[in-house]
């Protein structure tokens, strides 16, 4: 699937990027050929109104001159007195030539006749096509005595032609490289920003399927027991109506967790961020797990700042949830005899909670997927009370309260999990006590 979005989104990407080229190339070569001919049209009006003015003042028109501006410029001359051509014309051009201007006097014959109607030196300029190629074309009209000669100029566009032919031979080179550039170039960035969608796809996959075999262990259990409670009576019957109870309550445990997880992901995890003590909060965790931790006869320390701490903006359920998953685990993952500490301090930026003990520690590789959901460091000795989903949400519910939580060995050969939530700022203060004196 992921493959055919690679493909898809490469090709798009490259086509619009290099329709945009195309267009930008296209609007570029217009410009210039408008400005290629657009030039030599100017050049030759230019020209042809020198050429009216040094008529117009010398009234004659002699071979020298006619020999002096064929050999400076590249116009094609031909000279005509009353429609008839002139010996200079004769002489100096060849039969493609004449036929040229006789086409040229043909086709235009309205065009020219506009500047012959009259009766003082004038010229015109315009642009046409013989012989299926363009031509800028310009015609001096000299009126005389014994009528009117004419000077007709024929500028060739094929150098002009040529230099857009080169033109477009670059441009087109261009199109094609930067076009196989883009997509070499959208082939790579595609599949770099389709990593994390696929990541994310694999991780939904996994968990999806992850939760499924969680959920389906408990409800064969509690099937299997109910089937167990029709064949049998009495104390079995009770068993087993205490086995589904148990499995029922540890699905309903499961079920919180995944919701807890969906609603982080939906974004509508809800926290009552305020206020709130967090020495308190140690305290109340370090009561609840006393009981368990003497079942298993693990001593557990806890140390509190000597100093009253400053508040924390934070959910004070949530930091217990916080607090309690990592007790839990440390508990479940001692060994009898076992110590687990669980440390409280703060300084001027961060509130720290550490909970280490003197478990088998997490491994290097280990460390790196520990808070992915579902994910277990010693499979071997998993616990069915444990669902690996507890420090998954245990990352959430701090990265809700911008802070971070992280795992390291303990001191004791163990693991020591370490919780880092920022402390209320001054101006966080004022507001606060601003809300508390109105209320």
């Amino acid at each position: 699937m992921f493959r055919k979005v690679h493909i898809r989104l490469t090709l798009l990407f490259a086509a619009v990027c290099s329709a945009i080229l195309a267009v930008m190339s296209a609007s570029y070569i217009l410009l210039s050929i408008r400005s290629i001919y657009g030039s030599a049209l100017s050049r030759l009006e230019s020209d042809t109104a020198a050429f009216t003015s040094t008529i117009s003042y010398n009234k004659v028109i002699s071979d020298d001159w006619l020999s002096s501006i064929q050999r400076n410029y590249d116009y094609v001359f031909f000279l005509y007195d009353n429609s008839k051509p002139m010996l200079f014309t004769i002489n100096k051009r060849t039969q493609e030539d004449m036929e040229l201007i006789g086409e040229l006097k043909e086709k235009y014959a309205a065009r020219l006749d506009e500047v012959k109607d009259t009766w003082s030196v004038k010229n015109g300029v315009f642009t046409c096509r013989l012989s299926g190629k363009r031509y800028h074309a310009a015609l001096i009209n000299i009126p005389g005595e014994n009528g009117c000669t004419e000077l007709y100029l024929l500028d060739s566009l094929n150098r002009q032609r040529d230099q857009l032919r080169s033109l477009l031979i670059h441009f087109g080179a261009v199109i094609i490289i930067t076009s196989a550039a883009l997509l070499a170039f959208a082939w790579f960035f595609t599949k770099i920003l389709l990593k994390p969608i696929q990541r994310s796809h694999e991780q939904q996959a996994h968990f999806i399927a992850a939760a499924s075999h969680e959920i389906r262990n408990p409800v064969n259990t509690i099937i299997s027991a109910l089937d167990a409670m029709d064949e049998c009576q009495g104390s079995q019957r009770d068993e087993f109506a205490e086995i589904a109870r148990r499995e029922g309550k540890r699905l309903t445990l499961l079920t919180e967790d995944l919701l807890n997880l969906a609603r982080s992901d939906n974004g509508s995890f809800i926290t009552e961020m305020k206020a709130t003590e967090l020495d308190t909060v140690i305290i109340d965790c370090y009561e609840a797990f006393l009981a368990p931790a003497r079942e298993k006869a693990i001593k557990l320390d806890v140390s509190l700042p000597d100093n009253a701490p400053p508040p924390a903006m934070a959910d004070t359920e949530r930091i217990k949830q916080v607090v309690s998953i990592l007790l839990n685990n440390a508990v479940s993952y001692t060994p009898e005899n076992g110590s687990i500490s669980l440390a409280y301090s703060f300084d001027k930026s961060y509130h720290t909670i550490t909970v280490s003990d003197s478990g088998p520690g997490i491994s290097e590789e280990d460390k790196k997927h520990i808070f992915e959901r579902f994910y277990r460091a010693d499979r071997a000795r998993e616990s069915r009370s444990h669902f690996g989903l507890g420090l998954s949400i245990a990352k959430e519910i701090t990265d809700l309260h911008h802070g971070s939580i992280t795992v390291s060995d303990s001191s004791c050969g163990g693991a020591e999990f370490t919780i880092s939530l920022p402390t209320i700022q001054p101006s966080q203060e004022k507001i606060r006590k601003r809300s508390i004196k109105h209320e």
